[in-house]
């Protein structure tokens, strides 16, 4: 279409330059002044119309107005503002906005102004969708003048600088709690539960529902009613996520990577874990640290989100070396859930350690394999590896779950990995 217009626009000018010179000649012929007047004008005109198109881009000003942060998946009003800064009115204006990768602005990418005179403002406004979390910097815009011809456009940058920070969207999982661990710190590190377990907590009179084979018949003719013995089951309350931000085996590509899946978890993980109460600590070592510990409200989850759309996977450690810094990050005893698409001994490994420590673990485990098969990327891990990977971790005393790409993350997070 560009191509098109451009080859209108020399057509015209070719049509102006011989219009000119046939004038001309007839003008010289037969002698006519007014000929010559108007061959002239004819011959001047493609000059005329290139000035008013260059004139029209200068003493225009562009400001940004918009949210600042938004959650993946919502649509915000982008606002550019143009202030006519120069003596003159300015005519038939284009604006046009180049969005990174991951914004898309719906309807068409030029919007026209028609009309802007000295000293005053317009707006333009269109909606614009945050596709995928991440920072997005927002820089210049061009504007772009044509003559009332059609002969010429000229385009001119302006700085319309901004940032637009872009939060993963958390999504409903079910109750995500990492086993308890071996040792017991503190009031907040293990809430008791009554229920299934094994630690003896008393007896109690039968109700309704309760299994059979839980009635204590001893206590029962004693008490001439029925009694059932009930035990507590740990669960950790303070709740860590660590995101693996290694490069070595990350795949697949945008929405559908190891990566974002990762992001999605810890998100939905974080957000989760404040609701209910848990204290809660990130583990996010890439290039730079967006490491945060013990946040313990709702409030705090802006600040989880705020790290988590700055992440890359660019961490220049493995992850078991992350493993082993992060355990300064990590509260004793807490319940660690770690998020990985890594495999193999050193993996187990990492996990034996946690579970030494004293940390209950729920390993998620992403398989890059089923990645990196739908990009036509060599898989950094094979089948047998990751199941060899589960059987490993579920022989540590580990929970795990593991995701291939495609996967409905809420389904594969009640589906337990058993050693086979």
């Amino acid at each position: 279409m560009e191509h098109m217009a451009g080859q209108l626009k020399v057509g015209k000018r070719f049509a102006l330059l011989f219009g000119a010179m046939f004038i001309l000649v007839v003008a010289v012929l037969l002698r006519v002044e007014y000929l010559f007047y108007m061959s002239f004008a004819l011959a001047v005109t493609p000059g005329v119309a290139w000035l008013f198109a260059r004139r029209g881009t200068l003493y225009v000003e562009a400001s940004r107005s918009m949210t600042g942060v938004v959650k993946a998946g919502e649509r915000l009003p982008m606002r550019i503002e143009l202030e006519n800064t120069g003596a003159t009115r300015k005519q038939l204006l284009v604006m046009r906005d180049t969005l990174p990768s991951g914004l898309v602005a719906e309807g068409p990418s030029e919007r026209f102004v028609t009309d802007v005179l000295p000293g005053e403002m317009v707006a333009v406004e269109y909606p614009v969708t945050a596709r995928r979390r991440g920072v997005y910097p927002l820089g210049w815009i061009d504007l772009v003048c044509w003559d009332p011809l059609g002969l010429y456009t000229h385009s001119r940058e302006l700085p319309a600088e901004a940032t637009l920070v872009v939060h993963p969207r958390p999504v409903p999982l079910p109750l995500v709690k990492p086993p308890s661990g071996g040792r017991q710190f503190s009031n907040r590190t293990r809430a008791r539960r009554r229920g299934e377990g094994t630690d003896f907590r008393g007896v109690r009179e039968y109700t309704p529902g309760d299994d059979l084979r839980r009635i204590h018949w001893k206590q029962t003719a004693k008490r001439q009613k029925l009694t059932v013995v009930e035990y507590e089951s740990g669960e950790a309350n303070n709740v860590a996520v660590v995101l693996d931000l290694s490069p070595g085996f990350h795949a697949g590509v945008e929405d559908e990577s190891t990566l974002e899946y990762g992001v999605t978890l810890a998100a939905s993980i974080a957000s989760q874990a404040l609701k209910r109460g848990s204290e809660f600590t990130l583990v996010a070592e890439c290039a730079k640290s967006y490491s945060l510990r013990s946040l313990a409200t709702t409030e705090d989850e802006t600040a989880v989100m705020d790290a988590l759309a700055r992440v890359r996977a660019t961490s220049a450690s493995s992850f078991a070396e992350t493993l082993m810094e992060a355990e300064q990050w990590i509260p004793p005893g807490a319940g660690v859930v770690v998020i990985s698409p890594a495999a193999g001994e050193e993996v187990v490994a990492s996990a034996t350690r946690l579970s030494a420590l004293g940390h209950g673990v729920l390993w998620i485990s992403l398989d890059a394999g089923s990645f990196a098969k739908q990009t036509g990327q060599k898989p950094p891990a094979d089948d047998l590896a990751y199941e060899a990977l589960a059987t490993g971790l579920v022989g540590v005393r580990c929970a795990v779950r593991q995701i291939a790409q495609g996967q409905d993350l809420a389904t594969r997070m009640g589906v337990m990995v058993h050693a086979g």
